[in-house]
């Protein structure tokens, strides 16, 4: 995980994210915006990604290691979230694609060919070159993933060997489910900070969601995977209940799926109820049930967007 300086570096950039224990209401972030209005090509063109070198020729060095970044701006309603593909390098770890240069040095072939590449699992969308970035040992080229018209699914299970990392989980997890990110993702988000932030045309940053868990019957099939409202605690009506990330550990297991979740709070009520119950302005509960479960209670189906089942 990114060390204490450069973390707080970060957010003061990235003043929407919080981490998963938050100890105080300072870190509420602003009222959610709700919408019905689902044409997401309405909103295309009203954010801005700052893609490291978007505006330079590429530049490859030949004899260093060559690793693609990939980006996505996905649309839960009016609402962007950016997205990383990070490969399933081993068990454990999740890390760039990494590409085999055969021996070519001329650059533009070379940018053709990682385009071809990536293309080439994703048939049906756009791939475009982004942006790069060099270190002393490796080139990091970025590629912009658009799907368009929501031909290819964001949701992946068991059977892909990729996930879509999101930025919530780049910052305060440096995880994915039980995946830890390899060093060079971390080292280049560190590097880039601001790559990890939408901001609207007016220079105002989106709100970011955090990553939560909902349990369920184990499955692989996306069409039958949903939330449902509960009723877990007494004094609350029924409601969608998703796990923390302090939680994955112990609900994981072979007899259920986990599905991974993005969540806009927007306006948060921190451990009181009662608050929450009272005042509908309140988008969302955090709560700790019986000192064991730690629980973001979310008030409108509209708040989620499923990311993965595992």
């Amino acid at each position: 995980m990114f060390k204490n300086n450069t973390r707080t570096n970060i957010f003061k950039h990235l003043n929407k994210l919080f981490d998963d224990d938050m100890s105080n209401e300072s870190k509420i972030s602003a009222s959610l915006p709700v919408t019905t209005n689902n044409d997401r090509n309405t909103y295309v063109d009203n954010y801005k990604v700052n893609v490291p070198n978007n505006n330079i020729n590429l530049k490859i060095n030949p004899k260093k290691t060559i690793e693609i970044c990939i980006y996505q701006v996905y649309w839960h309603n009016a609402i962007p979230i950016l997205l990383f593909l990070l490969n399933k390098k081993n068990d454990t770890t999740l890390a760039f694609v990494e590409f085999i240069n055969k021996g070519s040095n001329n650059t533009g072939k070379l940018k053709t060919n990682i385009i071809k590449y990536i293309s080439s699992f994703f048939p049906i969308v756009n791939i475009n070159y982004a942006g790069y970035y060099e270190t002393n040992e490796k080139n990091v080229i970025i590629l912009k993933y658009e799907d368009q018209y929501n031909y290819n699914s964001i949701i992946t299970t068991d059977k892909n060997n990729y996930l879509w990392c999101s930025v919530y989980e780049v910052i305060n997890l440096n995880k994915v489910y039980n995946y830890s990110l390899d060093i060079n993702v971390t080292e280049f988000f560190k590097n880039n900070p601001e790559f990890l932030k939408i901001t609207q045309t007016n220079d105002i940053n989106y709100e970011t969601p955090i990553i939560c868990y909902y349990k369920t019957k184990k499955t692989e099939n996306i069409d039958k995977v949903d939330i449902y409202r509960e009723t877990i605690i007494p004094s609350l009506p029924k409601s969608y209940y998703l796990y923390s990330f302090g939680c994955i550990s112990r609900i994981m297991n072979s007899n259920s799926s986990i599905v991974r979740i993005a969540v806009f709070i927007g306006k948060m009520a921190f451990k009181d109820i009662e608050l929450y119950n009272m005042d509908n302005s309140y988008d969302t509960l955090f709560y700790i049930h019986k000192n064991v479960n730690r629980y973001f209670i979310i008030r409108n189906y509209n708040q989620h967007t499923i990311l993965s089942i595992l």
